[in-house]
């Protein structure tokens, strides 16, 4: 990494440059990056890459994404590396090996066609079949872009262990060899910050406090994880964007996650911190080996970590214990979570219970 160009010419504080990162946070496994769109998340990680020679596996979510990448038909390009061919002066091209995996090349014949070797790949992280017999261990990156979906867009609830399964079956043996650990690379522009992927991951209120925070960056030192959302303090819009459609929407939700890369789609009026003075435990339960307690006072809940000693418990890490504490405890906590008397103290719990049934099959 010593040997790496963390300076390039092209290097701008106008613009987000994936390098920093890399250069300040060495020891990280995974880099989550999320802001609004434009500051050029995936252009400064690929021609970092391109540049200095790293081998890379680019990802996508879906296989039709990757066949519509490699296709390049009738003059319409739609690879990531157009910009960079533009500014650079390279002739990368994308080509479909096979379904839900191409590659990159940077060498053409004539007539304008990919030839040689590919220097990085693309695979659909739904085609986990399509790579299991391929040894893609050489790559040092594997970087999945827009890891928060779009809206209106199809998810499935098993995305983040199906990440997480292509990071192992790419890494293999790597560490073994003496080579570093793969990196993980999400980048993404702020949608919503419960995601398949964040849960998995279990960093969802890790990301709440940071943008809560207004700062930056949040490294996660005991787990080698490094947050940052880039902020308009940090990369501003230039004077030139802040006209049109940034005027008119400029105050509303919609303005401020477009612009601000703010999570305003999610609700975190029901979070916060609450005293145990007067409260009683009611249920226990244990959500991903955690356990967490229910707690009553008149008609106020607060849900939360601090453990209570009574109560029935429930273990939502079982099928059966998912099915008993929807019936029980779900439909109650919904509805008085309406009424304004539920306070949860993360936004992971209060994302539980309002999307219950859209993370366990109930």
């Amino acid at each position: 990494m010593n040997n790496y160009n963390f300076y390039p010419e092209w290097k701008s504080n106008e613009y987000y440059f994936f390098g920093d990162d890399l250069r300040k946070y060495p020891d990280a496994w995974c880099y989550v990056v999320w802001s609004r769109r434009g500051p050029g998340k995936t252009y400064s990680s690929l021609r970092f890459a391109y540049e200095n020679n790293i081998p890379i596996v680019y990802m996508k979510r879906t296989i039709e994404d990757v066949g519509t990448i490699c296709a390049n038909s009738d003059g319409l390009d739609l690879s990531p590396y157009v910009p960079i061919n533009r500014d650079s002066g390279s002739t990368i091209k994308p080509r479909l090996i096979r379904k839900g995996l191409g590659g990159f090349y940077a060498n053409m014949d004539d007539d304008g066609n990919a030839i040689g070797v590919p220097f990085s790949y693309i695979v659909a992280l739904n085609a986990m079949k399509t790579i299991k017999g391929m040894d893609l261990s050489n790559a040092d990156w594997l970087m999945l872009d827009e890891f928060i979906p779009q809206i209106g867009e199809t998810i499935r609830h098993a995305e983040g262990q199906m990440l997480l399964d292509m990071y192992m079956t790419i890494a293999r043996d790597r560490v073994k060899r003496g080579r570093e650990q793969l990196k993980l690379i999400l980048f993404a522009n702020a949608e919503n910050i419960s995601t398949p992927i964040t849960s998995e991951l279990e960093i969802i209120d890790n990301m709440v406090d940071l943008s809560a925070s207004g700062e930056s960056h949040m490294y996660l030192e005991d787990r080698g994880i490094l947050l940052h959302h880039i902020t308009q303090k940090e990369i501003p819009l230039a004077p030139m964007e802040m006209n049109g459609i940034y005027k008119a929407m400029q105050g509303t939700a919609w303005g401020e996650k477009a612009f601000g890369g703010e999570f305003s789609a999610n609700d975190f009026t029901n979070v916060g911190h609450k005293r145990l003075k007067g409260f009683q435990p009611i249920a226990r339960f244990r959500y991903k080996r955690r356990e967490y307690c229910i707690w009553r006072k008149d008609e106020y809940v607060y849900v939360c970590s601090a453990k209570g000693t009574t109560g029935r418990f429930y273990d939502i890490d079982t099928e059966n214990g998912q099915k008993l504490f929807y019936a029980e405890i779900v439909r109650m906590l919904r509805d008085d979570t309406a009424n304004g008397y539920v306070t949860y103290e993360m936004y992971s719990l209060y994302d539980l219970i309002m999307n219950f049934r859209k993370i366990y099959k109930i």
